[in-house]
């Protein structure tokens, strides 16, 4: 498991580091991110891309000087968690969903775990 999530992560920070298309569509956006989130062939694959998405930006947000002073995220958070804690987000804010994933995964983060 830890390998699939490991290569999951490299996937997304691939997926992150891919030009956008041109004009204001991302390539990876809010919307496209929900739909693995909410997808109704879950298990595996989607579930793993969404997962593997979401906990990649938030290790890369830990990662960034100051921010552990500002995301205090609890230990005993699982990426089911996480997964369903982001899907809220981009629900509730419909508006944002041709913003950057990983916009709308950092909003989503720091709403929720903020020190």
């Amino acid at each position: 498991m830890t390998k699939r999530l490991v290569i999951l992560a490299g996937i997304a920070c691939t997926v992150l580091a891919l030009p956008a298309h041109a004009g204001d569509k991302h390539l990876f956006n809010a919307d496209i991110l929900s739909k693995f989130c909410n997808s109704p062939h879950g298990a595996y694959y989607d579930d793993g891309i969404c997962a593997g998405y979401i906990t990649a930006i938030a290790d890369v947000m830990l990662r960034e000087p100051g921010m552990a002073k500002r995301l205090c995220v609890p230990r005993n958070l699982s990426t089911s968690d996480f997964s369903k804690l982001v899907t809220r987000h981009v629900a509730r804010n419909p508006d944002d969903n041709t913003l950057p994933a990983s916009e709308m995964v950092r909003a989503a983060l720091l709403k929720a775990f903020s020190c």
